[in-house]
């Protein structure tokens, strides 16, 4: 158990007793390395037209993944395969243990395999349910999901975050976000500090968002300004991008001295704020040079599509609406109840707005906006 334990200490990624990892740090460490190793596995199965099997995929990607992350797959009491809680239950694929009892399951499904089936998404999440274990991982080798099982939202909204290893410009994020499954970040609980975080943030972004279209907000402006006419106002509020913007929580694994992970702060705000960034719409008379620039940097959804930040095929969502999925067939369009329409066309329809702001309302499964897609400084 001591050489196990030690194994785990090496991980450059551990949140509370490691030092800072820096990026360069994280890109050439053994998690990172391990991982580059099996994005070129897979991508020499591509090559090769290989379709491996679910045991295969297990055996040449998924088990040396784990390893890597510190596993010891020959110590039953840190690592279980086919793993039953009680003797009636279906088994998963592998537990992760602490102190003897399970803390994470990971479900795995052929490389090549669509992880977006929902049967599939629910029996993960029920099998950890029932054993107790608050988080679950449902991976086909290349992509890995985390699911935060007893959140009380739906199983689609259980989703937290998605990470890729197959993809060589994500490595080191898949790294300092897959570091969360090591065996110190799971005994200290960093993955449900960084949820936590993370889920208030979504909610109360989402009730900021609701509450720009409120009639209510509107009548707030007016109090301020009462020579407008609420009808002005409330046209003047279509014609303007409020973004309600958050920073990516997961880049602050591993670059604390603090050992805690906090909410990187953005461009002229401090640690404890959030920035909420408005630009008047381009009908804005009063839109500043600046701010008109600053949306001129800004990439479409076609844009997006041509540097590959958002792909043909995606699903996409409305932030905080349940069945909602929409899916991308190009720059423009996409495809809703089987219906081809533009972005903003599915938006107004879903929700019954007249107008939507959808960069900062469509959603990809691992619930970062179209927003938090686009580069700011190109």
């Amino acid at each position: 158990m001591a050489s196990t334990l030690a194994s785990w200490r090496r991980l450059p990624f551990s949140v509370r007793s490691s030092p800072p990892a820096s990026p360069a740090a994280a890109a050439s460490g053994p998690l990172a390395a391990a991982l580059r190793q099996i994005g070129d596995r897979v991508a020499g199965l591509r090559a090769k037209g290989a379709r491996p099997s679910e045991q295969d995929t297990k055996r040449i990607l998924i088990t040396p993944a784990i390893e890597a992350l510190g596993g010891d797959i020959l110590d039953i009491d840190e690592v279980r395969n086919e793993y039953r809680h009680n003797a009636a239950d279906n088994p998963v694929d592998y537990a992760l243990f602490l102190n003897r009892s399970p803390v994470l399951f990971v479900e795995a499904k052929p490389l090549g395999h669509d992880l977006d089936d929902r049967k599939w998404i629910v029996q993960t999440i029920n099998y950890a349910s029932v054993a107790g274990v608050d988080w679950c991982v449902l991976t086909n080798g290349a992509e890995w999901r985390f699911y935060k099982v007893h959140a009380q939202v739906e199983a689609d909204r259980k989703l937290f975050t998605t990470v890729r290893i197959d993809d060589p410009g994500s490595l080191d994020e898949a790294a300092r976000v897959l570091s969360l499954l090591s065996r110190e970040n799971m005994r200290a609980r960093a993955i449900d500090e960084l949820w936590q975080a993370w889920h208030v943030d979504r909610e109360v972004q989402w009730a900021l968002e609701q509450t720009l279209q409120d009639d209510a907000f509107a009548a707030l402006i007016r109090k301020r300004v009462p020579q407008l006419a609420l009808a002005d106002i409330r046209k003047s509020l279509r014609r303007a991008s409020i973004a309600v913007s958050y920073p990516n929580l997961f880049k602050a694994i591993g670059n604390t001295a603090s050992g805690t992970l906090p909410v990187a702060p953005g461009p002229a705000t401090t640690k404890n704020s959030t920035p909420v960034p408005l630009a008047g719409g381009i009908d804005s008379a009063d839109a500043s040079k600046a701010d008109t620039q600053e949306r001129r940097k800004l990439q479409s959804t076609k844009d997006l599509i041509e540097l590959g930040r958002l792909k043909v095929g995606e699903t996409l969502t409305i932030r905080g609406r349940d069945n909602s999925a929409a899916r991308v067939l190009d720059g423009r369009h996409v495809e809703f109840q089987g219906q081809r329409v533009t972005f903003n066309e599915w938006g107004q329809r879903f929700t019954g707005w007249p107008s939507i702001r959808i960069y900062t309302m469509a959603c990809l499964p691992d619930g970062r906006t179209l927003d938090e897609l686009r580069d700011r400084d190109s």
